[in-house]
């Protein structure tokens, strides 16, 4: 899409529990915006973003964002320092387990964020994005795509492409087999990973729009997250 930034893609076109499809260049995700060249980021400039949301925390930057300066540009870290002080990472076995604790941890960050995407512009696209955008952008990507019920098996799908498109499985093969499981636990993007966190939204607040609810979203909020993906009367999501 971008030349220089590989995981870069729109998510409309999708399936929605309404019968129409997420709208096209409402809505899109990649690794960070650093990694694109010149003609990539004239590319990108084209696009006419209406905001850009970098969901990197302040250690990552190794470098001026390419928009920083711009109005469409916002830094929101999706990690909460002082919630992330709690973390045991002995007990994330998994990926899913870091998922489901960055969930539940990172709440006023995650709400930061996506009231910055009910902000901004309705007739420009929303671009996110953090290093590689596989892990954060992921998360807030299937909660957006889950509200507005794109199937999970779908959701599950898009998250899953990452790993190929960022030449993941090629990178593992070039480790010495001892090394694998450890990178493998971080740079894999399962389906299963994906899913694992949703139903933990299921189990524990009830679902999808009961968590945003529980991150202090209005329901108007919520109900501009979905219209921004869906051209429908989501009222009742």
């Amino acid at each position: 899409m971008w030349s220089g930034c590989l995981n870069a893609r729109d998510v409309g076109g999708l399936p929605t529990r309404y019968g129409v499809p997420t709208r096209a260049g409402a809505v899109l995700r990649t690794d960070s915006l650093d990694n694109l060249d010149q003609d990539g980021l004239e590319a990108f400039v084209a696009v006419g973003a209406g905001l850009v949301l970098d969901l990197r925390s302040d250690w990552e930057l190794t470098q001026p964002h390419p928009l920083d300066g711009s109005a469409s540009y916002q830094r929101i870290p999706w990690i909460d320092d002082v919630a992330d002080a709690e973390r045991d990472p002995a007990a994330e076995r998994v990926l899913a387990d870091l998922y489901r604790g960055s969930l539940d941890r990172n709440r006023r960050q995650i709400a930061k964020a996506l009231r910055a995407v009910t902000a901004a512009p309705v007739d420009a696209p929303v671009v996110v994005h953090c290093k590689s955008g596989k892990d954060r952008t992921g998360l807030l990507i299937a909660l957006l795509l889950d509200l507005v019920g794109v199937p999970r098996e779908v959701i599950a799908d898009d998250y899953a492409v990452s790993e190929e498109l960022l030449g993941i499985p090629a990178r593992l093969a070039e480790l010495p087999e001892d090394e694998r499981p450890a990178a493998a636990f971080y740079s894999r993007t399962l389906p299963s990973t994906i899913l694992d966190s949703l139903d933990h939204l299921d189990h524990a607040y009830g679902g999808v729009r009961s968590y945003l609810g529980a991150l202090g979203l209005s329901d108007a909020e919520i109900h501009q997250l979905a219209t921004r993906l869906v051209e429908v009367d989501v009222q009742a999501v």
